[in-house]
C-alpha cells in the first residue's frame, strides 16, 4: 500500500526550485524573433499602455533548473503496529535530516514542453537519510516522476499571484537503495526487515512529496522557495509507482475548477488486513501563511469546522446526512487544527474501521463529512462515483517518430481491480497556448497549435482492462512534420476515460503528454552554421545563466573553449542532474549530431568543430561577445504584485480558454 501504510516515516522542511522562466512561453523559441529584453527581469508596462507590465523574461529568467530539499527532517515514525513517535529519545529516526546528493549538483525541475508546463518532472533526485555528522543510513534514487493534483488557490488570504498559491504532489520510488547500520532505531530496523522480505525487483521505498508555498518575488528571501512535507514508506509489489491505487477522492467544482468546498482531490487506502482506512491529506486542506515574508513565518491550515472520515449508506446522495443512517463515521475527528499537524504527519490521517460496518466501507462510497452537530454532518467530498478510478503510471513521454508510446493505466472499483472495464482514448482538440498571458509588447512570433496533426498518432480501439484491472495502452507515431516550425516535433495530450465515467470525476490536467519529436537525419559531415549553432542558439536565448556564466552557446569561440565540458554535458545519461539541456527536450538525432561535431578529430588528434559556409551565418550569430566579462542580470525593482502574465496558472488559464473555444465552435 505503498507510503500510505502504518510502517512509514514522515518528514517535512523547503524546496527550492529554481527554475528559469524565459522558456515559459513558446514563441520566445523562435530565434529569428528573439529580443535580448526576453531575458531580462519583468519590467512595469508603460502608463496608459493598459497592462502593468511588459513582457521580458518574467520573474526568473536567470534560472538554473536546479530542484532541492532544504531543511528537510524526519518528525515522526510509524511502526507496524500501529503505534508512533515524534520524539527523538524514543526512536533516533526522528530528527534525521532528509536531503539531496552531496556529490554532485542538484536535481532538475523541467517541463516537457512551454506547451504543455502541467506535469513538471524531477530528474536526478537523490534522497539521502543522514545523522547529525551526515552519515548515510539510507540512500536511493528518486524516479523521475512529474507532479499530480495541483490546486490552484490552495494559500489563501488575498494572494493575487496564483503560482503562490497552488500546491501540487510527487509520488514516485527510490530505486538503488543503498541501506547502513540500523540498528539505533526501532523504526528503521522494522523498515530495513521489511525492504528484506520483499522480492528483489521490488526492494523499493515508496516516497511522497507535497509541495506548496512557493516564493516567487525576488525581492523577499525565501525566493524559488517553497514548503514541503513528504512521507516515506515500503513499496508494496504490483502498485504504480506514481500515484495511490485505492479510494479517489473527488471535491465538486465550481465553474473556475476551485472546489466548492475549498478540499480537493485527495486519497483513501484500506488496509484490509489490519481493518484501517488511511487518508492523505496533505494537498488538500487550504492554508494562510501568518506573518509571511517575515522570520517567523508559519504555515497554518484554516478552520472548516470538524472533519471526520465516513462511510455514506447505500443510494446516499444528499449532502446534509444524518449520522448512524446517512453515513457511518470512522475514526475520531481529524486533528488537522493541532499544532504542527501538517508538519508532523504530511496530512495523513488512520481510521479504525468498526466491525459492523467493515463490509460496507468494502463497497460504499467514503465521505469527508464535516460535523454540523452531534448527529447531523455535511458532506464536504465524497468518493469518485461508482468508486471507479483510471490513472495512467508513466504519462509523460519523449518520442522519436517510429516508437511506440507505451502507459499503463489501473482501474479500479472501490480499491479493487476493475476487470475487463471500457477505456476510451482519443486526442484532444487542437489548442493554441502560449504558456504566457496578454501583457505590453508581447513576442511577435506566431502561437503554434498542439495537437496537430493528429494523424501522426496511431490510437488502438476496443480497449478493456485485464483480470487484474491493468491495462498496457501502446501508441504508434509517425513524424508529425514540424508543424510548429520554430520549435522541434509536436506535443500531444491523450485524455482517457472509463466508459460512462464523466470527465469531472478526474482531475482537469489526468492526461497522457507525449512529446513527438520531429524526423531528423544525423548529417554525414555536421558544421557550426548549418546544424549546431541553429540548436545552440536557442537553448544560449532560453538559460541565460548558461550563456552568461559559463559558455555562451550561441558564440563558436566560446563553444569551441568548452567543448570538453560540453560534450561531457551531452554524453550523460538523460537522468543525470547535469545532462544537457536541462529541458530533456533534444531528440536523439540531434544530439547524435552535436556530439557527432564536437567528438570529430582531424588525422593529428585535434578537434576540428567545423565551421562551415561562413556566409551563411549571417544574421544567426549571437551578440558580440563580451571577452573577459562575466555577464550579469540585475533584477529592477516592481511596482506592485506580480500578475499571471506567465506561469503554471496561467498556462491552466490558457489551455481551459482554448478548450472552450473548441467546445464552442470558435
Amino acid at each position: 500500500m505503498s507510503y500510505l501504510n502504518n510502517l512509514r516515516l514522515v518528514f517535512s522542511g523547503d524546496f527550492q526550485a529554481d527554475v528559469s522562466t524565459v522558456n515559459n512561453d513558446v514563441r520566445l523559441y523562435d530565434n529569428a524573433t528573439f529580443e535580448p529584453r526576453f531575458q531580462e527581469f519583468l519590467e512595469p508596462a508603460p502608463q496608459g499602455s493598459g497592462y502593468q507590465y511588459q513582457y521580458n523574461g518574467y520573474w526568473n529568467p536567470v534560472g538554473s533548473g536546479a530542484f532541492r530539499l532544504i531543511n528537510c527532517q524526519v518528525q515522526a515514525v510509524h511502526y507496524q503496529d500501529g503505534t508512533s513517535t515524534t520524539d527523538s529519545s524514543v526512536d533516533s529516526a526522528v530528527g534525521l535530516a532528509i536531503s539531496g546528493s552531496n556529490n554532485r549538483v542538484g536535481a532538475k525541475l523541467v517541463d516537457v514542453d512551454p506547451q504543455w508546463q502541467a506535469s513538471s518532472e524531477i530528474w536526478g533526485l537523490t534522497i539521502r537519510l543522514n545523522d547529525i555528522n551526515a552519515k548515510d543510513l539510507i540512500v536511493g534514487q528518486f524516479e523521475t516522476t512529474a507532479f499530480r493534483d495541483i490546486w490552484f488557490g490552495r494559500q489563501q488570504g488575498g494572494i493575487a499571484d496564483l503560482d503562490q498559491t497552488a500546491s501540487a504532489a510527487f509520488q514516485s520510488v527510490l530505486t538503488n537503495l543503498l541501506i547502513e547500520d540500523l540498528s539505533t532505531s526501532r523504526f528503521l530496523q522494522e523498515l530495513k526487515a521489511a525492504i528484506a522480505a520483499a522480492p528483489a525487483t521490488d526492494q523499493l521505498l515508496s516516497i511522497r512529496l507535497t509541495t506548496f508555498a512557493y516564493k516567487r518575488d525576488h525581492t523577499v528571501n525565501r525566493f524559488t522557495m517553497g514548503r514541503l512535507v513528504g512521507a516515506i514508506g515500503l513499496y508494496q509489489p504490483n502498485e504504480p509507482h506514481s500515484f495511490v491505487l485505492g479510494r479517489r477522492m473527488v471535491p465538486e467544482l465550481d465553474d473556475n475548477d476551485n472546489p466548492i468546498n475549498n478540499i480537493s482531490f485527495f486519497d483513501c487506502q484500506v488496509d484490509e488486513t489490519q481493518r484501517l482506512v488511511f487518508t492523505d491529506l496533505g494537498n488538500a486542506l487550504p492554508f494562510v501563511i501568518e506573518n509571511e515574508n517575515q522570520d517567523n513565518e508559519d504555515v497554518k491550515l484554516i478552520d472548516l469546522g470538524t472533519l471526520q472520515l465516513a462511510v455514506l449508506a447505500e443510494q446516499v446522495t444528499s449532502t446534509q446526512l444524518t449520522k448512524d443512517t446517512d453515513f457511518f463515521l470512522l475514526g475520531s475527528a481529524i486533528p488537522y487544527l493541532e499544532p504542527d499537524w501538517l508538519n508532523q504527519t504530511a496530512g495523513i490521517f488512520s481510521a479504525a474501521i468498526p466491525d459492523n460496518i467493515y463490509s460496507s466501507v468494502l463497497q460504499q462510497p467514503l465521505a469527508l463529512i464535516k460535523m454540523t452537530d452531534e448527529t447531523h454532518g455535511e458532506v464536504m467530498v465524497r468518493e469518485s462515483d461508482n468508486g471507479w478510478l483510471l490513472r495512467a503510471e508513466n504519462f509523460v513521454h519523449r518520442v522519436e517518430p517510429g516508437e511506440t508510446v507505451s502507459t499503463t493505466l489501473f482501474a479500479s472499483i472501490y480499491g479493487k481491480p476493475l476487470v475487463n472495464a471500457e477505456v476510451q482514448v482519443s486526442v484532444a482538440p487542437p489548442a493554441q497556448v502560449s504558456g504566457m498571458g496578454p501583457g505590453y509588447n508581447e513576442p511577435t512570433a506566431p502561437i503554434p497549435e498542439m495537437n496537430i496533426p493528429a494523424s501522426a498518432l496511431t490510437l488502438p480501439s476496443n480497449l478493456k482492462t485485464d483480470a487484474q484491472g491493468k491495462l498496457v495502452l501502446n501508441i504508434g507515431t509517425t513524424n508529425p512534420n514540424n508543424p510548429r516550425v520554430y520549435i522541434d516535433g509536436q506535443v500531444y495530450e491523450i485524455k482517457y476515460q472509463l466508459t460512462g465515467q464523466p470527465s469531472s470525476q478526474q482531475h482537469f490536467l489526468d492526461s497522457i503528454i507525449i512529446l513527438l519529436f520531429d524526423t531528423y537525419q544525423v548529417p554525414e559531415q555536421p558544421t557550426w552554421v548549418d546544424h549546431i549553432q541553429p540548436i545552440f542558439q536557442q537553448y544560449s536565448n532560453l538559460y541565460p545563466i548558461m550563456s552568461k556564466r559559463l559558455v555562451e552557446l550561441g558564440d563558436y569561440e566560446s563553444v569551441k573553449e568548452n567543448r570538453a565540458i560540453l560534450e561531457l554535458a551531452f554524453s550523460l545519461d538523460t537522468s543525470d542532474p547535469n545532462y544537457m539541456p536541462v529541458t530533456r527536450d533534444l531528440s536523439a538525432p540531434k544530439l547524435e549530431t552535436i556530439l557527432k561535431w564536437l567528438r570529430e578529430q582531424s588525422a593529428d588528434g585535434e578537434y576540428t568543430l567545423s565551421y562551415g559556409d561562413a556566409s551563411a551565418d549571417i544574421g544567426k550569430v549571437a551578440p558580440p561577445r563580451k571577452i573577459g566579462v562575466r555577464w550579469t542580470i540585475v533584477a529592477k525593482p516592481l511596482r506592485g504584485k506580480l500578475q499571471d502574465i506567465g506561469s503554471k496558472a496561467q498556462f491552466y488559464k490558457n489551455l481551459k480558454a482554448a478548450r472552450q473555444g473548441v467546445n464552442k465552435g470558435k
